[in-house]
């Protein structure tokens, strides 16, 4: 699986008593996810992470990612000016 993201805008909507948030086709595809697949939804207070719990095989390693990810939110001004130095 490639490591490039895509930034893509989407809107939140309101079916009956639910909200949901519509997935782009290609987004899907890029993912391998289909109609009616269970998925896991982690939330923090920077957003939320959306995955296939069936490819996640070490614990540790999802924590260890997700405290980098939350880092990497917090100071992504600092890390975007070392990044351009």
């Amino acid at each position: 699986m490639s490591a490039k993201s895509t930034v893509q805008k989407t809107t939140i909507q309101k079916i009956g008593q639910n909200h949901v948030i519509v997935l782009p086709q290609e987004a899907l595809v890029r993912l391998g996810w289909k109609e009616g697949q269970m998925l896991e939804l982690r939330t923090d207070d920077t957003g939320i992470e959306l995955f296939d719990p069936k490819t996640v095989s070490d614990e540790d390693f999802q924590r260890q990612l997700l405290s980098a990810k939350m880092a990497m939110r917090k100071y992504h001004v600092a890390l975007s000016a070392l990044a351009k130095s």
